[in-house]
């Protein structure tokens, strides 16, 4: 499995700072550890050793069911820890967006006093200018000496007194103008330096979520790996009939096989009411543009495990709310689309994972991922639980109709997909139902 470098990104307020830390340093507290890096599996070699009496088969078979078991524990508690990291990462990412949508209203507000400013303090030195101008004359001595004219006097003198308390008030709107500009370009300031620790904090957070998202995928992997060669080695203790490693390996394949064909049989009935769907949605509007994921995705985080599946709230386990801020995607999704097109038409659908025999849906984005160096279990429910759910997707994102069909999104509205029996690998134009897109992080 790839490690891919988060991103980074830039936003915003110095409020939401403390709020923001502790969520973050509750991000960093949820990782969780692989199975694989501790768990030491027992051999065809260690079942044989056990049967050679009663009790080293019943303590081994405990061992073997305990392991079973962890394995789906690891499987939730990884699942729980990334959609609590995916929430924390919104609430941080949320409040970088509040804090720099709130330094530029202050830096418009500021802005705009300042002009308000500069006019202000133009109009009080004309009427400053036109006052002084006024004052050069000796009115009260050409009205002693006026006579007849004394009336244009008086009028004259009045017109000075209006001058004077409008110069007054002028120069106090001034004053008053250049206080809010100072007032707010210093609010200003105060916003634009919190938001380089709510940036730091929101990528920190960001790396959090993806890490445990990173070992939801170790622990769905490792139940895949393990799952069906465990449940052989069990009734390989229970039972006589497993008495040879021949017989154990092809039991571990068919159990693979059996397990695989028991969930697959489930998606065939949903898959046949959804082909049909399809078929109707593509001839009512074949090149339809998606639009954000439907409410009835699933309630699949975006990770089908992780929050949006993962993200903002719930994962994949199905709680979320809104989506989170999407990591970017380690691959080029047009080079995986462009992959995955020269199937289309070419390979029918089956429960296969291999263009020389079939694809079932799961089996074709495995095979796809697979080449680019991605590893995805089968089945559309642990495929989901892979990655997060974004609601802008890319081209290379997996669109999932929760619990029973996926595909590739081809950036264009459409999907590549396995659609059903009897048909081939197709590249459907449009989108149909209710489905969420997914991005593998």
């Amino acid at each position: 499995m790839r490690v891919t470098a988060p991103s980074t990104r830039r936003g915003p307020r110095a409020a939401g700072f403390v709020a923001v830390t502790s969520v973050v340093a509750l991000a960093t507290t949820l990782l969780v550890v692989s199975p694989a890096a501790a768990t030491d599996y027992p051999s065809w070699n260690d079942v044989v050793a056990a049967k050679a009496n009663t009790a080293s088969t019943a303590a081994k078979v405990s061992d073997i069911q305990n392991l079973i078991s962890g394995l789906q524990s690891e499987v939730d508690a990884a699942q729980a820890a990334a959609d609590q990291a995916w929430a924390a990462d919104q609430t941080a990412q949320n409040a970088l967006s509040d804090g720099t949508r709130k330094a530029q209203q202050l830096a418009d507000a500021a802005a705009a006093a300042q002009t308000a400013s500069e006019e202000s303090n133009k109009r009080a030195a004309a009427l400053g200018a036109q006052f002084a101008r006024s004052a050069g004359n000796d009115l009260t001595s050409q009205l002693m000496v006026s006579g007849d004219a004394s009336d244009d006097l008086l009028y004259q003198l009045g017109t000075m007194s209006k001058l004077s308390q409008t110069s007054k008030g002028v120069f106090e709107k001034a004053a008053q103008d250049a206080n809010t500009a100072s007032s707010l370009s210093e609010q200003a300031a105060v916003a634009k330096s919190g938001l380089e620790a709510l940036a730091a904090q929101a990528d920190a957070s960001l790396q959090s979520a993806v890490e445990a998202q990173r070992s939801v995928q170790g622990a769905l992997l490792e139940q895949e790996q393990h799952q069906a060669e465990l449940t052989v080695q069990l009734a390989a203790l229970q039972d006589a009939s497993i008495t040879t490693e021949q017989q154990y390996q092809a039991g571990v394949e068919a159990e693979k096989q059996r397990q695989l064909a028991e969930q697959q049989a489930a998606q065939d009935a949903a898959n046949a009411a959804r082909a049909a769907a399809e078929a109707e949605a593509a001839a009512a509007q074949p090149a339809a543009q998606p639009s954000a994921p439907s409410s009835g995705s699933g309630g699949g985080s975006s990770s089908g495990g992780s929050s949006s599946g993962g993200s903002s709230s719930g994962g994949s386990s199905g709680g979320g709310s809104s989506a989170p801020s999407a990591p970017p995607q380690s691959f080029n999704g047009d080079d995986v689309v462009a992959y995955a097109e020269q199937y289309v038409g070419v390979v029918p659908y089956g429960w296969g994972a291999n263009p020389d025999d079939s694809f079932g849906c799961d089996g074709l984005t495995q095979w796809v991922y697979g080449h680019f160096g991605i590893s995805l279990p089968r089945l559309v429910s642990r495929q989901s639980a892979m990655g997060v759910r974004v609601s802008s997707p890319q081209a290379g994102d997996l669109v999932v109709w929760p619990g029973e069909h996926i595909g590739i999104y081809d950036g264009h509205g459409g999907v590549i997909h396995s659609p059903d029996w009897g048909r081939y690998v197709t590249h459907a134009r449009g989108l149909w139902g209710s489905y969420y897109f997914v991005r593998i992080v």
